[in-house]
């Protein structure tokens, strides 16, 4: 390839990210605007291709984000729905721990071992009425990068048609592999709250970390592929020596 192909390769490379962000970014603020409101269905890729002369690449990358984001769920034969309108911020990717981490580099400390037990009051997610009767799973674990704590998980799974999900799940398992392998469950989307926060006794302990001292709390809702069934954790983060990567969700070592 010759330098004017290379550099005109390189032109729509960067226009095609650019119109993305753009359609991405307008579609957005029109969602937090009530022109799309929760449940209504945005235009077709079709007529989203036709309106903002955009390849179809284009469009599905930017309802892509959408998706990921939590904003919208793409359903067959309907096209993208409106679900909400948190402001979601995408610093860790929905794909797990596990999936992001050099296992050789990752290990996990249990806590508390899978058990059957009632929702948290003041939980901090709304919960359908269906999730409410059926109680809840729920157990907690330190995930940590070369022997260092970096992350307090307390994970709360809805108890709706999930056998043995006690018995079976092992805290040093990826927990949504083992959902896909035993229960042909997937996680479809994310909902995630992110604050800054003085360290709590307990938290300070399990990841070793001074009293009070700052650390990211995490509120997440994870969207799967059975309509009725959510799930549900609250992750504390303690990020002094690694920081928390952006889109690709790869946890990366601070400089």
């Amino acid at each position: 390839m010759n330098f004017v192909a290379l550099l005109y390769e390189q032109v729509n490379r960067m226009e095609s990210s650019t119109q993305y962000q753009l359609l991405y970014l307008r579609l957005k603020k029109e969602i937090l605007a009530d022109v799309y409101p929760i449940g209504s269905i945005l235009p077709s890729e079709n007529d989203l291709c036709a309106a903002a002369n955009l390849s179809r690449s284009t469009v599905r990358q930017a309802l892509g984000q959408l998706e990921t984001e939590g904003y919208i769920i793409k359903q067959k034969g309907k096209g993208s729905i409106v679900k909400s309108k948190s402001r979601s911020l995408n610093l860790l990717s929905f794909h797990g721990f596990s999936a992001m981490v050099d296992k050789t580099k990752m290990s996990t400390l249990s806590v508390q071992e899978p058990s059957y037990s009632s929702w948290p009051e003041d939980f901090h997610f709304e919960l359908s009425e269906l999730e409410k009767a059926a109680a809840c799973i729920h157990f907690a674990r330190v995930r940590a990068v070369e022997g260092r704590p970096v992350m307090y998980e307390l994970t709360f799974v809805p108890n709706l048609n999930l056998p043995n999900f006690v018995r079976r799940f092992k805290l040093n398992q990826s927990f949504f592999e083992f959902l896909a392998k035993e229960y042909q469950l997937e996680i479809t989307g994310m909902e995630q709250q992110i604050w800054a926060v003085a360290a709590p006794p307990f938290v300070a302990q399990h990841l070793r970390v001074e009293l009070n001292s700052p650390v990211l709390k995490i509120n997440r809702k994870y969207h799967s592929n059975r309509s009725h069934l959510n799930l549900y954790s609250i992750l504390y983060c303690n990020t002094e020596k690694y920081a928390l990567g952006n889109t690709s969700g790869v946890i990366n070592q601070s400089i």
